[in-house]
């Protein structure tokens, strides 16, 4: 068995190549595209680094007889850099699409649609993101003209599996267009409890009553409406807002730190750098209440690390995340009940809740479940090559 990862340089990488080399060691090769040679998150074993430019970035970058010494490819996410590989790769090779969410909303319908009013305008007066974002279309526009870029939508049709990061999102994006060809629905997580969200804090709970904010500097996260919220409530001088924003727009980042510093002073705090996830835990386990105000599913780990503390968690009811843990279970709020309802923000869960909580992410997001995840997904992808 020898199957190829093709992915970015991002931390997910290496959480599903220690799953899979728990399952089939010695049988994962890893392919990383990159902007630079350096990689600042990826730590494990690489057997390539592609270098990414203008002039390749459309088409694929590895060749076809490489991809013939490989059983099985996996996409970790379907990246513009990473989607054109898929036209390389035989037909009788089976593709699995990991998807992490960012890759696909852009299919379901437009992002402007996931930002609320306040954000939507605050990223409207980025003007020279305006014009990256514009003339970057314009470029992907005119290259599929000529020929050089294939369609995204093309390179989907040729995939065996699909597995979006959680199972009621498939539908989302299997109805969003009309496919010649889509692939079938698979189930796989990244990321295990015991390996990698709560290492080192097994058994711990929340102990304090901060708040956590989003996930990321990016604009889907709807910072500004959360601080204004916050802002109307009447907040212990003690109590911190705790802001994520070490990975996504530093031009964003900055403008949601000045806004919080603004409203907030010494009680935001925001998280510019990057960490272990250890260092990161330690900060956040301060965090009673979680408040992710997206309206698409995102920050599934950060939730699912507060939800095994303990912390009471605030999701938008239109949030697939929302109904999919509800579907589980699992206690949650949304925040158009914080909303109506500001003592929510002072109200933990009860020893029970906590509890439930618990036991539902760490059955669903165990090792077990992860080693029985990867071998079902890789034994589905060779049977749909046999039928």
């Amino acid at each position: 068995m020898k199957i190829l990862h093709l992915g970015t340089d991002e931390k997910f990488i290496d959480y599903a190549v220690d799953i899979f080399e728990s399952v089939y060691p010695n049988s994962n090769d890893v392919i990383i595209f990159s902007k630079q040679k350096k990689l600042n998150f990826v730590k494990s074993k690489v057997s390539r680094i592609f270098l990414i430019n203008l002039f390749n970035r459309f088409r694929p970058k590895i060749s076809k007889d490489i991809y013939q010494e490989y059983d099985l490819v996996v996409f970790h996410s379907f990246a513009d850099i990473l989607y054109p590989e898929v036209f390389n790769i035989a037909l009788g090779t089976p593709s699995i699409w990991l998807g992490w969410g960012y890759d696909y909303y852009g299919i379901i319908g437009n992002e402007s649609e996931l930002l609320l009013s306040e954000t939507n305008q605050l990223c409207k007066s980025n003007v020279k993101q305006i014009i990256r974002s514009g003339l970057g279309r314009l470029l992907t526009r005119s290259l599929r003209l000529a020929g050089v870029a294939k369609a995204k939508t093309d390179a989907i049709n040729k995939l065996t599996l699909f597995s979006p990061v959680l199972p009621n999102e498939y539908g989302l994006v299997k109805d969003s267009h009309l496919w010649k060809r889509f692939p079938k629905q698979a189930f796989w997580n990244y990321g295990t409890l015991e390996d990698h969200f709560i290492k080192g804090f097994e058994n711990s709970s929340v102990d304090g009553n901060d708040i956590l904010l989003g996930n990321s500097a990016s604009a889907t996260c709807n910072h500004k409406e959360t601080l204004q919220l916050l802002n109307g409530f009447r907040l212990t001088s003690n109590r911190l807002i705790i802001t994520p924003l070490s990975y996504g727009s530093n031009v964003y980042g900055k403008k949601i730190s000045a806004i919080g510093n603004k409203l907030f002073g010494k009680n935001f705090l925001p998280l510019f750098k990057f960490m272990p996830v250890q260092d990161y835990v330690k900060i956040i386990k301060q965090c009673g209440y979680v408040i992710m105000n997206h309206r698409r599913q995102q920050a599934v780990g950060n939730i699912i690390i507060m939800l095994y503390l303990g912390a009471h968690v605030f999701l938008r009811e239109e949030n697939p995340t929302y109904h999919f843990l509800k579907n589980l279970g699992v206690k949650v709020s949304s925040v158009q009940q914080l909303e109506d309802n500001h003592d929510l923000l002072n109200t933990p869960l009860t020893a029970q809740q906590q509890l439930r909580n618990k036991q539902i992410v760490t059955e669903y997001w165990s090792r077990e479940k992860g080693i029985f995840n990867t071998k079902g997904l890789v034994e589905q992808a060779l049977a749909e090559m046999d039928k």
